[in-house]
């Protein structure tokens, strides 16, 4: 039985579709962080519209709890908070999978479900973890947002060698084994999702990482030519664990340009900054449109050559080309490097000399001056990038989850089509 569509079996589902749809969303990430505000909320708000939605999720920060509640409350969601444990390492981290489970488990007992949408590796365990062995009475939608395993290796937190890895590893094994169908960010990862499935065929979506396009402005926000006061290098996010702020440092000191830094970890982005003249300060997540503005060339500069890379999106590139700026990236991450190069967006830098920074921040700057990325920039990003056509897809990858019907290489047969058109109102747009 899948939730109140009757029995699952291997021919499919064969019952009436429901007009809503009743989906468990699974987050670890906090809903009042920012992540979770760009990345949870602004799809589940747009998909409130077509179906029942219960989220759980993990909060660090107690203080955004009413703001948060209030939002999600006027969406029509109901959520279910749970608080994020940090320590000790590893012990924390199952006991909050306990948790999520327990509220999975009374979730469902209160009314039928659908698809458990699971965000990442932690969230598809406490989905698993919940379900009765032979008894899961819905769909498991396994959004990966990442090889996280691989990613930990990348940051330095695990080895290959050790332990926890090798227990993420088969865990990972379990979750694409269990998984009636998978999102990844990036084209470049579907060739290894499919060889982790062997010889399972189920769908395998690549939705990548989304910004409210609309809210960064027009690509003309700064008129056809170069700013009066010249161009400005910016850096927005995170700078530890696999992202290469060194590296930006190095590059803006190739460029000569001013540098305004977004992040929340400024005391660590000023002792890498040293005595160097920058505007570093954390914002407001609301405000990063606003922010953003004034930047000309955004950096997004990453430890390449490793598989934790393949399957990243990172929202800030959205974010960067919505906002109509140039964009200087390092080269093995996800499918930036063929977006940059097909678009003539930006510059990858793979000579990390001082020679070879100075020509490709002499590139950047070059990009920076040309009207047309600003008028590409933006349009790109409402093509590939906008939350609304995010949302949309996943919606439609929900349709073809209630009606069952995927021809052998996990795609939805063509009859079903039709059928999964009318199967749900409301669509967001």
């Amino acid at each position: 039985m899948l939730g109140p569509l009757g029995r699952r079996d291997g021919a499919g589902i064969r019952a009436h579709t429901p007009t809503r749809p009743r989906i468990i969303y699974i987050s670890y990430d906090g809903a009042g962080e920012p992540l979770g505000r760009s990345q949870v909320l602004a799809y589940l708000v747009r998909l409130a519209r077509s179906c029942d939605i219960t989220l759980i999720s993990f909060e660090k920060d107690r203080a955004s709890r009413p703001e948060t509640a209030n939002l999600l409350r006027q969406a029509g969601i109901e959520w279910i908070p749970r608080s994020y444990h940090r320590r000790p390492p590893a012990l924390s981290t199952l006991w909050d999978t306990f948790v999520g489970a327990l509220a999975v488990r009374r979730a469902c007992r209160r009314t039928a479900v659908d698809i458990v949408h699971v965000r990442s590796y932690v969230p598809a365990l406490i989905a698993l973890t919940a379900a009765w062995p032979g008894q899961r009475r819905w769909r498991l939608l396994f959004d990966i947002r990442g090889f996280w395993a691989d990613e930990r290796v990348l940051a330095g937190a695990w080895s290959e060698r050790s332990m926890l890895f090798r227990v993420a590893k088969r865990c990972e094994r379990r979750f694409f084994a269990e998984a009636d169908a998978v999102v990844t960010l990036t084209e470049a990862s579907v060739p290894q999702i499919r060889r982790w499935m062997e010889p399972r065929q189920v769908p395998v979506r690549v939705i990548p990482t989304c910004a409210d396009v609309k809210r960064f402005g027009e690509a003309d926000r700064r008129g056809a030519g170069p700013r009066d006061d010249g161009p400005r290098a910016v850096w927005c996010g995170s700078i530890g664990t696999f992202y290469r702020f060194e590296l930006a440092v190095r590059f803006v000191d190739a460029l000569t340009i001013p540098f305004l830094v977004l992040t929340r970890q400024v005391d660590a982005a000023r002792a890498q900054l040293g005595e160097r003249e920058a505007d570093v300060r954390e914002v407001a997540h609301n405000t990063i449109p606003e922010e953003l503005r004034p930047g000309d060339i955004g950096l997004a500069f990453f430890v390449s050559d490793h598989l934790g890379n393949v399957a990243s999106a990172p929202t800030r590139m959205a974010e960067y080309l919505a906002a109509g700026m140039a964009v200087a990236i390092t080269p093995g991450v996800g499918d930036l490097d063929a977006m940059v190069e097909s678009h003539n967006l930006g510059v990858r830098i793979e000579d990390e000399s001082e020679a070879g920074l100075a020509l490709a921040a002499a590139k950047a700057l070059a990009l920076a001056a040309d009207p047309g990325v600003r008028a590409r920039g933006p349009r790109l990003a409402a093509e590939r990038y906008d939350v609304d056509d995010g949302a949309d897809a996943y919606l439609d990858l929900y349709r073809q989850l209630l009606l069952g019907d995927f021809t052998p290489d996990g795609d939805a047969a063509p009859e079903a089509a039709p059928q999964a058109a009318g199967a749900m109102s409301g669509a967001p747009k």
